[in-house]
């Protein structure tokens, strides 16, 4: 299967005939030093293999290639992060259900063909698909989370058929179909935006099958949302919010971020946002055992119903800088520090360091798994 997956990539560079053909990649090292229980050490190495290829008239194609390689901690346990007091619950003997393992992988990321006809452009293939305007959260994206301490680290495309039509001022409307290899997680998403007076509106709907709800079990959501982005006194404007409608109306629920910035004459940023999770609960004494293994496995945003980022970067000198972010969840007064540095070591050379500091009573959201720790990421681009 993997050979056939490289033929495909070489296939496609070779079925450009008299176009442009780019070759390009990059190589990353991932350093991951934590204490979670125990000290742990983990080195994950990315190596990533594109194609670009000109089609002509604004068309093109594009295809990326990813190997990952880890060494050091590869198990990891479920149970080390939810609260001592319900991990107790389970016994020795299953223990073993709930560990996991990193293992090898090699994938196409991305493989997809763009053909453009004056406004109108057309995507198929597995593609990269973003939108929203929160930069921790996007209640209306519904395809796979951000990185939490790294929001705009890069993400695997979806498997998609994507319309769009643009007009004058940045306005137009997209209309998508995904398909994730079954039926049941079909979506099919539209999203109409324009600008006014200078601000980005957008309203998206979307239709698909869910089952974050209840894990094994997809249900029929429909998602109808908005999203706003602008300036007023040079301090930044957004906001993103969406309902969530189940055919059980005990299960629909509210999602929506709202959040600012600014950027001083003498280079430092200052932002901060805040998320309503309306799946989430308003006090810890509400937690449940369900929803404990629900985040732990990736099926719950949060535990509480409100959760704030505050985050502020200095610029040293060009393409370096050093930041602070932190998200605390108010709920239970838990929360994680995240000191960064960004370095540019050449022209083709990224250097990025993140520190991990936990804080909160272990039934709470961040102090159930203390973490100290942190990341150094080596990117060199070829």
């Amino acid at each position: 299967m993997r050979i056939y997956r490289v033929v495909v990539l070489i296939g496609m560079a070779v079925g450009v005939t008299a176009a442009q053909v780019q070759l390009s990649g990059s190589y990353e090292n991932v350093l991951n030093v934590q204490y979670l229980e125990d000290w742990g050490i983990l080195d994950l190495n990315n190596l990533v293999f594109s194609v670009d290829g000109n089609l002509g008239d604004a068309s093109f194609l594009h295809a990326d290639a990813e190997a990952s390689l880890p060494f050091g901690a590869v198990q990891m346990n479920v149970l080390d992060f939810i609260p001592d007091s319900l991990a107790g619950l389970i016994p020795d003997s299953l223990r073993g259900a709930y560990a996991y393992q990193m293992e090898s992988s090699f994938r196409i990321s991305n493989a997809y063909v763009s053909i453009s006809w004056d406004r109108l452009t057309v995507r198929v293939g597995k593609q990269p698909l973003a939108w929203g305007t929160g930069y921790v959260w996007n209640p209306t994206e519904i395809i796979s989370p951000k990185l939490a301490y790294d929001p705009s680290y890069r993400r695997d495309g979806e498997n998609a058929l994507k319309v769009a039509f643009s007009w004058r001022y940045g306005g137009g409307v997209e209309v998508m179909g995904i398909l994730r290899g079954y039926v049941d997680s079909t979506m099919a998403i539209a999203r109409i935006k324009e600008n006014l007076a200078g601000f980005d509106l957008a309203a998206i709907g979307a239709y698909l099958w869910d089952s974050t709800i209840t894990p094994g079990v997809t249900q029929q959501k429909t998602l109808l949302g908005g999203q706003f982005a602008g300036e007023i006194g040079n301090i930044g404007l957004w906001a993103e919010g969406g309902y969530n409608l189940y055919e059980e109306d005990s299960l629909s629920y509210p999602e929506f971020v709202a959040g600012a910035d600014h950027t001083f004459t003498f280079r430092t940023h200052v932002m901060a946002e805040y998320l309503y999770y309306g799946r989430g609960f308003d006090g810890k004494a509400d937690y449940t055992f369900d929803a404990w293994f629900e985040r732990a496995g990736g099926a719950r945003k949060a535990m509480g119903r409100h959760l704030v980022y505050l985050g502020a970067d200095q610029t040293i000198v060009s393409f370096h800088s050093v930041g602070l972010g932190a998200m605390v969840n108010p709920v239970d007064a838990s929360g994680i520090i995240i000191p960064r540095l960004m370095l540019s070591l050449g022209d083709n050379l990224d250097a990025s360091v993140f520190g991990f500091i936990s804080f909160g009573e272990d039934d709470t959201e961040y102090g159930s798994a203390k973490i100290a720790g942190g990341v150094l990421r080596l990117t060199g681009y070829f």
